[in-house]
């Protein structure tokens, strides 16, 4: 099969977690014999053309008011409107990926995050017989924010703006043949909304290597240490849990320290920083993952904004961490694949001090690393997840997992 791939971006720019999750569905579905193509932006006047491996990477520019995936840049509100405005039926964008889309020919059309792109390009896909495949990789098909949380509280009903900036998008969803997520949460949100009610979906996990358990005696120093190490990795910021993670730990007596990887908004985290002095408080900054890991005793996931399905999560069922995680979004789907997790209620500090407490009450429990049953872990293999997707672009009724 000959397969076009759209994602908003593309590595090495921006690399969140839906790049990297693209990447690596590239390249092995490439690896598997198909022709992989992906259309991406950049900031730039000109289309680029590159190869990372087998995959053929087509940047493309960005038709809109102006480049919103810099850090530092914080256009006026006016700005921001009139680019979701454009991006409802992003005409020139259509007719960029159109294009590539002729000299291509693919087989399948499989769109990603299209913010930047655009819904148009289903039309054209449908009306030349082009299977169209779409990941739901967060909520930007609904939300102009993408997250479905505002004011630190979900949307439980959507917003007079978004369903402005978003109706095209709803309206455009029949046009798509199939539909997948990491997690049944972000689907079923979409289909409550009438987004893809009458769309074939599936919950395909992101591929993600879970070959490196790391043992208690591994880490050395920690297996008979006193008390317990708890972390935090990813962005620090609120919708990610870290206050109320700080407030519930802060009440906590006991030997505990607690080390938090990542980074933020510099004036956000010195403001924490003052609020929270507790010298048992490590802010690591950014640091490689294995060596965070290998610091900490217990992981805990503490986002309060509806995740599809952290990284983190996966992360820790691969280390055989012990995990304490929120119950927002899809994380409570994987959680109880973990041999010692325990969740609690998203925006609760008190329900976190409690499951610190817990934990602090056995250490050598959790100190231990304990493998996940290897067929689990299995769902989030290469090989897996690329065959599950080629399944879904070649319409195959049977999901190759079950």
């Amino acid at each position: 099969m000959r397969i076009l791939i759209v994602n908003t971006l593309y590595p090495p720019s921006s690399v969140g977690g839906a790049e990297r999750s693209v990447a690596l569905l590239g390249r092995a579905v490439a690896a598997r014999g198909h022709d992989v193509h992906v259309a991406s932006l950049h900031d730039g006047d000109a289309t680029i053309e590159e190869q990372d491996g087998l995959v053929t990477v087509h940047r493309l520019p960005l038709r809109n008011l102006y480049w919103p995936f810099r850090p530092d840049h914080r256009p006026s509100k006016p700005a921001r409107l009139l680019w979701h405005l454009r991006d409802r039926r992003n005409r020139r964008a259509t007719r960029d990926l159109i294009a590539l889309a002729k000299r291509i020919k693919p087989d399948v059309l499989h769109t990603n995050n299209l913010q930047g792109f655009s819904t148009e390009i289903w039309h054209w896909a449908r009306a030349n017989d082009i299977r169209i495949v779409h990941t739901l990789r967060d909520y930007s098909l609904m939300c102009a924010r993408a997250a479905l949380y505002r004011d630190r509280k979900d949307c439980v009903e959507r917003c007079r703006d978004c369903r402005l900036l978003t109706d095209r998008k709803k309206h455009n969803t029949p046009l798509v043949d199939a539909v997948a997520s990491n997690s049944r949460y972000v689907i079923d949100t979409h289909e409550r909304h009438g987004f893809f009610r009458d769309t074939p979906s599936r919950v395909i996990f992101n591929i993600a290597d879970v070959t490196a358990v790391v043992s208690s005696a591994e880490r050395p120093g920690r297996e008979d240490a006193p008390g317990l190490v708890f972390g935090v990795i990813g962005r620090v910021e609120p919708e990610k849990g870290i206050e109320v993670v700080l407030t519930a730990i802060a009440g906590v007596e006991g030997d505990w320290r607690l080390r938090i990887a990542g980074g933020g908004q510099t004036e956000y985290i010195e403001g924490l920083k003052a609020r929270y002095p507790d010298p048992r408080i490590d802010w690591m900054g950014f640091v490689k993952a294995d060596a965070f890991y290998d610091s900490i005793d217990v992981l805990i996931i503490g986002s309060t904004w509806p995740e599809p399905l952290p990284r983190t999560m996966i992360e820790s069922l691969a280390r055989g961490t012990p995990t304490l995680y929120s119950d927002a979004g899809g994380t409570p789907e994987i959680g109880p694949m973990a041999p010692l997790a325990e969740m609690y209620a998203k925006d609760d500090p008190d329900a976190l001090a409690t499951q610190i407490r817990r934990a602090l009450a056995d250490p050598v429990a959790w100190r231990a690393r304990r493998s996940a049953d290897p067929a689990l872990l299995e769902q989030f293999s290469e090989a897996a997840v690329a065959g599950r997707y080629i399944a879904l672009y070649s319409g195959d009724a049977a999901d190759p997992a079950t």
